[in-house]
């Protein structure tokens, strides 16, 4: 009986199973910056500009985040690893206790509370997971519809005046995830791309115009209206006026 009591020792090894679910911030995260801009405040982390003994408090709060010095007031305040992991914008509480910071961890990033855990639901999705798993199901709907929303993309850039590289923000593509989380998966990925469509749809309807005036049933009536910019170039406006063979009353 003696080398089964002895053989059973080692039963505590399996409880140091659970223990890297509360792994430290360097293991789970990209090392934060000594010093960062946000909506134009420096924040300068307080491990940086603390000579000694500084140390982080007991709270598990400290093990998802750390604490700023705020350039504009010297205030501490919070600097979340998941939001930064999670590419979200830092909110950068004041450290005032640790209820808010606590509130925050628990719904923005599913994290307990009181026990410091994060939550892993099968049945909650990451927003990755449901980018992807939309983007699949709607596969078909967006080949058949791509042109169209590509006409109407281009026609809100242009009567708007939108810069293009307007849509490669993050808060742009952020909208457009809300609406439908297939959908920026058919934005271009950059501004390049965007130029590209606006030329081949302009050069489209030009060449359409072309065909349109080659059809028409009368003569073809031009003004002019020129008028002076607030920069050194003058704009000229050339209006064309006929009749076709679908509008009787056509202009461009």
């Amino acid at each position: 009986m003696v080398p089964n009591s002895t053989s059973l020792t080692p039963s505590p090894v399996p409880t140091s199973s659970p223990t890297p679910t509360l792994s430290p911030a360097p293991v789970r995260y990209h090392e934060p910056p000594d010093e960062f801009v946000q909506d134009r405040i420096t924040y300068v982390k307080r491990a940086t500009i603390t000579k000694k003994g500084f140390r982080l408090g007991s709270s598990h709060i400290w093990k998802y985040g750390l604490q700023y010095i705020r350039g504009s007031d010297k205030k501490e305040v919070y600097y979340c690893h998941e939001c930064t992991a999670g590419k979200n914008k830092q909110e950068l509480f004041v450290i005032n206790g640790t209820s808010k910071v606590r509130n925050h961890l628990e719904q923005k990033h599913q994290i307990d509370p009181q026990s410091g855990i994060k939550k892993h639901s099968s049945t909650r999705k990451s927003v990755l997971d449901q980018q992807k798993s939309a983007a699949a199901t709607n596969t078909f709907f967006w080949k058949d519809s791509m042109e169209k929303f590509k006409e109407l993309l281009i026609r809100w850039i242009v009567y708007c005046h939108i810069a293009f590289f307007q849509l490669e923000n993050r808060y742009f593509r952020e909208l457009l995830f809300f609406l439908n989380p297939a959908l920026p998966n058919h934005l271009p990925k950059a501004a390049k791309t965007i130029r590209s469509w606006v030329m081949d749809a302009f050069l489209s309807k030009k060449q359409r115009l072309r065909e349109d005036l080659q059809r028409s049933r009368s003569r073809i009536s031009i003004s002019f209206d020129l008028w002076t910019s607030p920069n050194p170039y003058a704009i000229l406006g050339v209006i064309a006026m006929w009749i076709d063979t679908r509008d009787p009353n056509n202009s461009t």
